[in-house]
């Protein structure tokens, strides 16, 4: 689980999360509702993560089969599976959860730039 984790930071910091927002705001336009903002970054974020880290699990689970030539049919469904689970999660869950918390703790107006 650690090198998982260590993985999904690296991917999430580093690889996907500036070319996601990127995406995002091109997609966005000009005055789109904070709803709509949320909606599209989070879904911009959650796609390409799914993309790699399906990926890093198939490769994790044919390392103990080695069955590699299942690779590709093992992260398609993997993928087809991930992206079931965690754009819900995400957007109706995870998402709103973290930005609740978030604003008890620093309220609109206490964060400075």
């Amino acid at each position: 689980m650690p090198p998982a984790y260590c993985c999904a930071l690296v991917l999430d910091w580093f690889v996907v999360s500036g070319p996601a927002k990127k995406v995002a705001f091109r997609l966005l336009p000009t005055f789109a509702s904070p709803l709509k903002t949320v909606m599209t970054v989070s879904t911009c974020m959650v796609l390409p993560m799914v993309f790699f880290m399906s990926l890093y699990g198939a490769i994790e689970g044919l390392s103990h089969t080695q069955a590699w030539n299942q690779l590709l049919l093992l992260w398609g469904t993997n993928s087809l599976k991930n992206v079931a689970m965690a754009l819900p999660f995400q957007l109706l869950i995870a998402g709103p959860l973290v930005r609740k918390v978030f604003r008890r703790l620093f309220p609109e107006g206490t964060i400075l730039d």
